[in-house]
């Protein structure tokens, strides 16, 4: 509305209340630039109280969250390059310390591996304009967002935790399936095979495999996402179920289910929303505004090409008889700055029979500044939309053209559970922290705003690898987009 030009006033006071002078003052407050207008009040203009609601209703990560980076032990490292010795063996075999009465011992030592640990940085710039600081607001806003700053930190870290992978991604340290992969152990990395986790049988396993001889150690807590926890919720039998304190309502039937008992101690179950399913595994475009407008800013390390081809697969290929089907695959770049948009296969579909194995071929970016590929692959008999595909893996590349083959051993769309020892008295694993949480000020250089960089420094270590599995390939049963 414009009052100035309003046909009902003519330059008196309305009412005697409001005049020429004062209709031009609220007129500009209204119009020019001032956040009247609801819809364009947001970034830090949101945080003016508009309302009677001076609460904020924030909708993101808390605390609690962060379930295993709060409940590993958090020692300090001593230099950017942590070094241990991992002892994997005493020396000899089973039996052989028998001698005769003048005989000479045989000579043995145990076995030592000398490991590093590289600490990496994890950093945000975080800025606040002055004006805005001292504006009446709901909440303080350098305050808010130092704690998102942490939040953010905190973020990374909990997500690197399960899905961490320095040969993709240099600047991340290698996280729990990385460093038991290593082991090069199948005990350690229990293949569900795209079946739901809904029994106690894997976890029996796993327990047992850290409890037997050579690996001496006994599994703790099982870090699962919500939709795994669901399934043992509602489908693991009963006997399973351990009640941890001497409530006699502990145990009834839709009663969260707080441990597993086995012969080798019980099991704690730990929800951690970080873990992925198929709902966090959709195409980085895809997944809202924010990551659609990042892949078009990363249109550097855009992969030029995807081939792919069907062939015999050999012995170790997991492609059965009930996976034959015509399947779509994709492929973006990343690096530090996230993902590309994603590029298909030019000739479409790939038809995959029992036994065979598909032959990626990536063509790397002119720039080549990614430093790995993501690569998706569609549901059996699915569509060829880009929203109807889930991740499969992250590699590395290698020079101008990258090869994949996808034997079925890497599923897309599944999720991991992980078993493991986080016993205080067994220092098997840890998050060993070179610097704590800091925030830095910054310097206003030529604007009007309060700047400061947060920043905190550390690794995951786990010492003893062998007390710790990895449940991979998991399809939870109330998944939506589920692979075959």
């Amino acid at each position: 509305m414009d009052f100035l030009n309003n046909p009902n006033t003519s330059g008196l006071a309305i009412a005697g209340e409001m005049g020429n002078q004062q209709l031009a003052e609220l007129q500009k407050s209204l119009q020019a630039g001032y956040g009247s207008d609801m819809a364009t009040l947001e970034g830090g203009s949101a945080l003016r109280i508009q309302s009677l609601d001076t609460t904020l209703q924030a909708t993101v990560q808390d605390n609690k969250h962060f379930a295993l980076f709060n409940q590993l032990p958090k020692p300090r490292a001593t230099a950017v390059l942590d070094e241990w010795t991992e002892q994997s063996s005493i020396g000899g075999f089973l039996g052989d310390s028998f001698n005769d009465q003048d005989g000479a011992a045989a000579e043995t030592n145990g076995q030592y591996d000398r490991m590093v640990g590289k600490v990496k940085y994890l950093t945000t710039y975080r800025k606040v304009p002055i004006v805005l600081q001292q504006q009446n607001n709901i909440n303080d806003v350098v305050a808010l967002e130092t704690i998102n700053g942490t939040k953010q930190l905190l973020s990374s870290i909990e997500y690197t935790l399960f899905e961490g992978d320095d040969d993709v991604l240099p600047k991340s340290f290698p996280g729990i399936p990385k460093q038991i992969e290593a082991l090069g152990s199948s005990d350690h990395v229990i293949d569900m095979h795209g079946s739901s986790l809904d029994s106690a049988d894997p976890i029996m396993k796993a327990a047992e495999t850290v409890f037997g001889y050579g690996n001496f150690g006994t599994l703790t807590d099982l870090y699962l996402p919500p939709s795994v926890q669901s399934d043992l919720n509602t489908n693991l039998d009963p006997a399973f179920r351990v009640a941890l304190d001497n409530s006699p309502n502990s145990i009834s039937y839709g009663t969260h289910v707080r441990a597993i008992r086995t012969s080798w101690g019980d099991i704690a179950t730990r929800n951690d929303v970080f873990i992925r399913d198929e709902k966090m595994q959709v195409p980085f475009e895809l997944r809202n505004p924010i990551h659609a407008a990042q892949a078009v800013a990363n249109a550097s390390f855009k992969p030029q090409t995807l081939a792919a081809a069907a062939a015999a697969g050999g012995a170790d290929s997991y492609w059965e008889a009930s996976h034959a089907g015509d399947y779509v695959y994709f492929v973006t770049g990343i690096n530090q700055n996230g993902e590309s948009q994603a590029v298909g296969v030019t000739a479409g579909a790939v038809t995959v029979a029992a036994g065979q194995a598909v032959t990626l071929t990536i063509t790397a970016s002119a720039s080549q500044q990614e430093t790995g590929y993501v690569i998706y692959r569609g549901r059996r008999n699915g569509t060829a939309n880009l929203a109807d595909v889930r991740e499969m893996v992250r590699v590395p590349r290698t020079g101008t053209s990258t090869v994949y083959v996808d034997k079925n051993r890497e599923i897309p769309g599944t999720t991991c559970s992980y078993a493991l020892n986080l016993s205080p008295t067994d220092h098997a694993i840890a998050w060993r922290q070179y610097l704590p949480m800091m925030k830095i000020p910054m310097a206003a250089v030529n604007s009007p705003i309060i700047p400061w960089l947060q920043m905190i420094c550390g690794y995951l270590r786990i010492t003893k690898r062998n007390q710790h599995v990895v449940l991979k390939n998991i399809v939870p049963r109330g998944a939506t987009w589920k692979p075959f």
